[in-house]
């Protein structure tokens, strides 16, 4: 999912700047620690966030008691990202006022952007205990449920976010995400088509559904959503993967060629692409030389990718190296038992083998 949607950037702070201390300090001090503060927010429009995290530190020394400096400071912080010290200040103002809502959200951002998503989620919901009908809250909280794998859970968490706030096409394409991964595809589809009317210049939950159509067999809409996504985003190696695997589909061998190679030039590194190109290049008696050079990549950058062992296999077995496959074909297919061309190409390279 290439939006970020809820949950990686920190709510900003609403309350005014006098309401946390300021009345206690002196008005010299006060109008200072307020001209700090206006230079910091400043400095946060420019995005120069290591100086609005000073400017912000400045202010805090005059006002040290002024809770809302805390939650700038620690937008300024998330900014740069430094989500220890976000959280550090979070936990400041949540030490004196244990059910302000923004801090509760925005520490929990940050945990999830440690991986402490048990940790996040214990704050997501303490944000919805007070205040249960914040949209953005359910939100971050099904979010963070996908992450650790809890989709039923998740897709609980983003419908009530969408029954609260329904124009949220970051949530809808977080949904349908939960939903494929649940091999619910009917409602997959449906989330990612309404995620592209509300956000037609986003790419990702057109190529989402694509990679649905691709599923059901409907390699046709498939291809048509790919190539409107390639139109859109050109130069995503993700998405050039995604098409070619559809061409692959459909027998158009060196459009998916075309595809496969533009992912590298793109991705020099990306052990996804090498593994699809060497195995296509496998499958149509190519360059068997070079099909396994793309292999040997593809299983040095992913060692636990069956696609990677598999086009090893086949590059093997093309060079007349059987028992070479035989032991690579076996791998792929210890990796992914489940998976029925792995387990027919293991077949095929066995029986060859004297």
């Amino acid at each position: 999912m290439d939006n970020p949607g809820p949950g990686l950037g920190p709510v900003p702070g609403s309350r005014g700047f006098e309401t946390r201390g300021g009345r206690q300090m002196g008005e010299e001090r006060l109008e200072k620690a307020r001209q700090k503060a206006s230079l910091a927010e400043q400095s946060m429009e420019a995005k120069r966030f290591e100086e609005a995290e000073l400017r912000y530190t400045e202010a805090l020394e005059l006002a040290p008691g002024n809770l809302e400096l805390f939650l700038k400071r620690a937008g300024a912080r998330f900014a740069k990202g430094d989500f220890q010290g976000a959280m550090k200040d979070y936990s400041t103002v949540l030490s004196q006022d244990p059910k302000e809502p923004q801090a509760l959200y925005n520490r929990g951002v940050c945990k999830a952007n440690l991986g402490l998503m048990e940790e996040a989620l214990e704050d997501y919901t303490r944000a919805i205990e007070v205040h249960p009908e914040w949209a953005g809250a359910y939100a971050v909280r099904g979010l963070a449920r996908f992450c650790m794998e809890q989709y039923e859970e998740a897709i609980r968490d983003l419908t009530k976010a969408l029954e609260i706030q329904p124009h949220m096409p970051d949530v809808l394409n977080a949904r349908g995400h939960a939903h494929l991964v649940c091999g619910d595809y009917d409602l997959a589809l449906a989330d990612f088509t309404k995620a592209m009317e509300m956000a037609p210049k986003w790419v990702d939950p057109l190529m989402s559904r694509g990679t649905v159509h691709l599923i059901l067999g409907r390699e046709t809409e498939a291809l048509e959503d790919l190539d409107r996504a390639v139109e859109m985003a050109p130069e995503s190696p993700d998405l050039r993967l995604a098409r070619g695997s559809v061409l692959e589909a459909k027998g158009e061998g060196r459009r998916a060629e075309e595809d496969y190679r533009k992912a590298l030039d793109l991705d020099p590194g990306s052990a996804r692409a090498a593994a699809l190109l060497s195995r296509l290049l496998g499958r149509s008696q190519g360059d068997m030389a070079e099909a396994l050079q793309w292999a040997e990549a593809a299983v040095a950058g992913d060692p636990e990718d069956p696609c990677a062992w598999d086009a090893k296999a086949w590059a093997l077995f093309r060079l007349g190296k059987t028992q070479e496959a035989l032991a690579c074909a076996q791998r792929a297919v210890s990796l992914d038992p489940s998976d029925s061309d792995l387990r027919k190409h293991l077949q095929i390279i066995r029986s060859a083998c004297p």
